[in-house]
This record gives structure tokens, sequence and C-alpha cells, in this order.
């Protein structure tokens, strides 16, 4: 499996993986990347009975707020 490479800021070092909660109840996604222009394609993503889904393009985590919550 290859790795995508880490994404750096402005200043040259690794940004953090971006972490959204969402609520319990929500069974899809979107993500657009942020930063308007300088995000990527809108792609959905579905949950398929698991706690957390991640966008492919940027690694953005979405998270429930029932697995926040167990830790």
């Amino acid at each position: 499996m290859t790795q995508k490479p880490q994404k750096l800021s402005k200043t040259g070092t690794v940004k953090p993986t971006e972490v959204i909660n969402v609520a319990d109840d929500v069974d899809q996604v979107v993500c657009d990347g942020g930063g308007g222009p300088l995000g990527h394609p809108q792609v959905w993503y579905s949950f398929d009975g698991r706690d957390y889904a991640a966008c492919h393009y940027c690694g953005r985590k979405f998270i429930k707020n029932q697995a926040v919550k167990s830790g």
C-alpha cells in the first residue's frame, strides 16, 4: 500500500489531519477539501455501519459523536 504525501503548511511543517465531528444519525458526508478553488472535487462518503469516514483526496476524517465520546 502506498502512502499519500503529507500536506505541508506555509512554514514547511506537516499539517495535522482535519477531524470533523458529525451527528450520530448521519449516514453520508460530503468533502470538497475546503479552501474554495484550492480544494478538490466534491465527493460523498457513506459510513456503511462504521463510526468514521475518511476522504481519499485530502485525508479529512469525519467521526460520529458517539465514537468521539467513547474514546
